[in-house]
């Protein structure tokens, strides 16, 4: 019923909406509804699904099940109180930065509803580490709660300007009294002005160095590119297997304006447009980058699968891949919020975790 009323109803109005629009509305909207424990409870009426076969302990931590809110979606940390009714085994909040940016200059946010994707232009929009900090202090989250960190959408003069940019960032957190449960490093964002330098081995080991002498009391996940050869693939987690990290993200967007995946005219239209894409444009190579990653280095990575969810029996592949989680954003914003409770149920009937 949720479903049918969803794409039936709800959703042909909403894309009819500026997508920006929309995603602030459902943020204002769901973090009102995460303050009240009425609403908490109405909704997870609704949505959400617990079954023990979901539940799993991954770095030292539990999580209820293994579907989760991937970074990019509530980077203004207004939604933790709500996801759990809505689902959500954890969430990520960020990407967070160590000073505060208003986004890229232009359009933000689009749909390209023939890829099933969207154009994600944002770059690290962030209100600043010491803003988000403020926001969660002092807060008890009801699931794993992550901080995705990544550098200040800025021109640095120096490789060791940007790093300290990211150290400062994770000192913050390390200080504070925010009870997140783990880190994502984000390596990998297609829309920032200084590009991806941490794809370049050398400048990966130094930020990896820095970081382990921070001796980070919660693990870290790094967000990888999807769009690389399989041998610079490899090379980037040869160098991660080296260091202290505890698993890898598949992946990011899609930076490929040649990507099959996409649809010829969105394609087309693409090549005028600033930013790069979510969802099904990212499903098979998140999936080959999953599978890689288990046969080459067993069960030295958690991994954590995103890309092209949109359904239970999309979820189970991604298991079945090697994924040990899964994140979704594109998935929900066209199936419906409904979406996750489906997946756990799914997964829940069948032999995928």
């Amino acid at each position: 019923m949720f479903s049918f009323l969803y794409k039936c109803l709800v959703k042909p109005i909403l894309f009819q909406i500026d997508a920006s629009k929309v995603h602030q509305s459902v943020s204002d909207l769901g973090e009102r509804f995460g303050q009240f424990r009425l609403t908490r409870s109405i909704l997870g009426s609704f949505l959400r699904y617990r079954h023990p076969s979901l539940e799993k302990t991954l770095c030292g931590i539990h999580f209820e099940n293994p579907i989760g809110l991937a970074a990019g979606f509530d980077y203004e940390a207004k939604l933790p109180g709500v996801l759990p009714a809505v689902g959500f085994g954890f969430a990520t909040v960020g990407t967070v930065t160590l000073h505060p940016y208003k986004g890229n200059e232009g359009v933000q946010l689009d749909r390209f509803p023939r890829s099933q994707a969207l154009l994600v232009n944002k770059g690290f929009k962030s209100l600043g580490a010491k803003a988000i900090i403020r926001k969660l202090e002092g807060r008890v989250f009801e699931i794993p709660v992550g901080i995705s960190i990544g550098s200040t959408n800025k021109i640095f003069h120096t490789i060791e300007e940007q790093i300290a940019d990211i150290i400062n960032t994770f000192q913050l957190f390390e200080q504070s009294e925010v009870k997140h449960s783990y880190y994502e490093l984000n390596i990998s964002c297609p829309n920032t002005v200084t590009g991806q330098p941490f794809l370049q081995l050398h400048y990966l080991w130094s930020l990896l160095s820095e970081l382990e002498k921070l001796a980070l009391a919660k693990p870290v996940f790094v967000k990888m590119p999807i769009d690389l050869s399989q041998t610079e693939t490899l090379a980037l987690l040869t160098t991660i297997d080296a260091s202290f990290i505890s698993g890898v993200i598949f992946g990011n967007l899609t930076k490929d304006k040649h990507n099959p995946d996409v649809h010829r005219d969105d394609r087309a239209l693409w090549q005028s447009r600033k930013g790069n894409l979510s969802g099904k444009p990212t499903w098979e190579r998140s999936n080959r980058w999953i599978r890689l990653t288990r046969q080459h280095f067993g069960k030295r990575f958690v991994i954590i699968g995103t890309g092209g969810v949109f359904s239970g029996r999309d979820a189970a592949t991604k298991f079945e891949a090697g994924a040990d989680l899964v994140q979704l954003i594109t998935g929900m914003v066209y199936e419906g919020p409904q979406l996750v409770g489906e997946i756990n149920r799914y997964l829940a009937h069948g032999v995928y975790l």
